[in-house]
């Protein structure tokens, strides 16, 4: 399921507590993905001081970190840019079910919070991408419906896992400058 191979995302998740960072990697992984999609320039440095704030307190990241997280947004920017939708930094699919829907729950909650920082003209988005925002938000509720590892609950976490990656695709391509697409600015009624 993930772009990212299991050793990959074991080693972030080691980096991230290694320098004990407020947020984990999960949680830097959907900052990065909500900057990306809510419109911070994608000049390659613009999304860092959002992302400082967000995931150590406005401290400056370690240089060990800071080179995974720019890797992790180039990845995020590039699979966005080629249409190719976003693979998330989630535990792998071998990993318990229950830690695999807190895991999504953490990247929601991060995305929102990266999204929010930088869109914040949400009510001027598309009704679509809005009812988007919204089932995101309820992703974050989800954990305690699925105590129990069986056929059923593991659909629905994929059902929710591929509908998440439809609404970042969605909120990207409205939100997110790409420099294909012209953007006018909003106009103030």
């Amino acid at each position: 399921m993930s772009k990212t191979t299991p050793l990959d995302y074991a080693a972030v998740v080691a980096l991230m507590e290694q320098h004990e960072l407020m947020a984990s990697a999960v949680e830097a992984h959907g900052v990065i993905c909500g900057l990306v999609c809510g419109g911070v320039a994608l000049d390659g440095k613009s999304w860092l001081p959002y992302f400082n704030d967000l995931v150590n307190d406005g401290f400056g990241l370690p240089a060990s970190v800071r080179q995974v997280m720019t890797t992790q947004y180039e990845r995020v920017v590039e699979s966005l840019m080629a249409q190719k939708g976003v693979e998330l930094l989630l535990p792998g699919d071998d990993a318990p079910l229950d830690e695999r829907i807190d895991a999504l729950v953490d990247w929601s909650q991060a995305f929102l919070a990266g999204f929010g920082v930088v869109q914040q003209e949400l009510a001027r988005a598309s009704q679509e991408l809005q009812e988007m925002i919204q089932d995101i938000a309820s992703i974050t509720q989800v954990s305690a419906e699925f105590e129990q590892e069986d056929e059923e609950n593991e659909a629905s976490y994929l059902v929710i896992y591929e509908h998440l990656k439809l609404g970042i695709m969605l909120a990207f391509e409205e939100c997110g400058k790409r420099p294909d697409a012209p953007r006018t600015p909003p106009t103030l009624h």
